[in-house]
């Protein structure tokens, strides 16, 4: 099939940093193509060039054979069929599927009123498109998560102009917040959607599906296009290679050594759907939950940190801790801490500073006399965050200005400078690249090592196989297995979690 876009040359550059360097790419119609790369390789940056957000300091875009005027302008974007679906999908939760997919386009009559019988047609058929038969007038908030995306999508689809076989669309990590049982729709919905000769670019941190789902695989580091090449002959290894710039082995988390000595016991807790498990974590140990999307097993780390309601007790040391009565503030101050899975809503605040974000828990230290000592506050925060590892062009920036791996990483700074008893983590690496991930898997495996105890619940049998010692299964909201040692391995995660027969606890 035809070129959909093609990207020469192109060059851009903030300040003295070059965050794309001389970048060609062609995405050709009928094809999924994958974009992978290192936080700050410049995948977002190419991104928000396509929509005009980034002004290139050389190169060309062409779609569809015509030459786009650079910066691309949200009109020339629209009318050549470039179409975006960032990770947050930024769908209004309060309105209706219909709302939410006419308001890019609203269709008047004469009148200036709204047809709304027309615009219920179009989106029945792009719906359609992608396999969902869902009622129009359902809230998004009340839909799955899978059928959010697809909705977000037909929305950024009802914004370009031209008709199917010539379009791009853009999905920035939109697999971050599916259930893994929910991902298989989505990708049968993408490859339906590119059989008619349109085009995707696929922009995601988790390799795997990257490989499942692509016919073509392109990789960036430190702004530059280092490959591009047939997916099929590509394989997890070598992709790594290309991602991070040496072996995987090179990069390969060591295993962790448990004392046997307890940490943390955890008796009877219950939640929403949880019912009554009990388990423990060793020293040394790095814990993991998993189960089936309503299993339940997502609900523990937010209990346990008094963020949902529940209850059971968890002893610490010779300190027991009444879940039942846990709010936010009493599980920080009893020495236990949450890094959730959706960063953007509940780990940061993206409108504040980096240096504000790490400072809030224990802002106290900072006040002599009653005023704030700046100066102290963003030394401490700088040192804090440069020895996290974190790439930030000063800690004064915005928060949201961070890669997502960048942001994971001073979350993770941020509770680990208190030097917690208890680490909760759901989604531990979500949206993070392969070598970012492996450096959060070395700051977990020091807090374990120094005695707190580490609990990560998470879908990832990869991210779990290589984070974990042990991993208990969930299943309907009960303890239904446990995996130790070499079972430890994202293929027995698999078959455990949809097994029917339980495990040995």
């Amino acid at each position: 099939m035809s070129d959909v876009l093609q990207v020469t040359d192109l060059t851009v550059r903030f300040g003295s940093t070059t965050a794309l360097d001389g970048v060609t790419l062609t995405l050709r119609g009928g094809e999924v193509h994958g974009l992978l790369g290192h936080n700050g390789s410049g995948k977002s940056t190419l991104i928000k060039t396509f929509a005009g957000v980034n002004t290139p300091e050389s190169g060309a875009i062409t779609s569809n054979g015509e030459k786009l005027a650079l910066p691309v302008s949200p009109t020339a974007a629209r009318a050549s069929g470039l179409a975006f679906v960032h990770q947050g999908l930024g769908l209004a939760e309060d309105l209706s599927v219909l709302e939410n997919i006419a308001v890019v386009a609203f269709d008047t009559g004469r009148a200036g009123q709204i047809r709304w019988g027309h615009e219920a047609r179009k989106a029945r058929e792009e719906l359609a498109r992608f396999g969902v038969s869902i009622r129009l007038d359902t809230l998004v908030r009340d839909l799955p998560p899978v059928e959010q995306a697809i909705v977000a999508i037909v929305r950024a689809l009802a914004s370009v102009e031209g008709p199917p076989g010539g379009r791009l669309l853009v999905l920035d990590e939109p697999t971050v917040y599916l259930p893994r049982d929910q991902v298989q729709r989505l990708f049968d919905a993408v490859r339906g959607f590119v059989a008619g000769g349109d085009a995707v670019l696929f922009v995601s941190h988790r390799i795997d599906e990257v490989l499942t789902l692509t016919d073509t695989i392109s990789v960036l580091r430190g702004g530059r296009l280092v490959a591009t090449e047939p997916t099929d002959a590509l394989d997890e290894r070598r992709v790594v290679g290309l991602i991070v710039g040496r072996e995987l082995a090179a990069v390969a988390p060591d295993t962790h050594q448990a004392t046997g000595e307890v940490a943390a016991t955890f008796d009877d807790v219950s939640g929403a759907v949880l019912r009554g498990i009990s388990f423990t974590v060793a020293r040394g140990e790095i814990l993991g939950v998993t189960g089936l999307a309503g299993s339940g097993f997502d609900e523990l780390p937010y209990v346990l940190a008094g963020a949902l309601p529940g209850s059971g007790t968890v002893a610490i040391g010779d300190r027991r801790i009444d879940v039942a009565g846990l709010d936010p503030r009493g599980a920080i101050a009893a020495g236990i801490v949450l890094i959730p899975a959706d960063r953007a809503r509940l780990g940061v605040i993206g409108e504040v500073s980096i240096r504000e974000n790490v400072a809030l828990p224990r802002m106290r230290r900072f006040f002599r006399g009653g005023l704030l000592r700046e100066g102290e506050e963003r030394d401490w925060v700088r040192r804090l965050v440069d020895g996290s590892g974190v790439l930030h062009g000063g800690v004064d920036r915005e928060m949201n200005t961070l890669s997502g791996g960048n942001q994971q990483k001073t979350v993770l700074a941020k509770w680990l400078a208190g030097d917690p008893d208890l680490i909760l983590l759901h989604e531990p690496t979500q949206g993070v690249d392969v070598g970012g991930r492996f450096d959060i898997y070395r700051r977990l495996r020091e807090a374990a090592d120094r005695g707190a105890a580490v609990v990560a619940a998470g879908e990832s049998p990869e991210e779990l196989a290589e984070l974990c010692d042990r991993v208990l299964i969930v299943k309907d909201g009960v303890l239904f297995g446990e995996l130790r040692g070499a079972r430890v391995d994202k293929h027995t995660i698999v078959d455990a979690t949809l097994s029917e027969t339980p495990l040995p606890l």
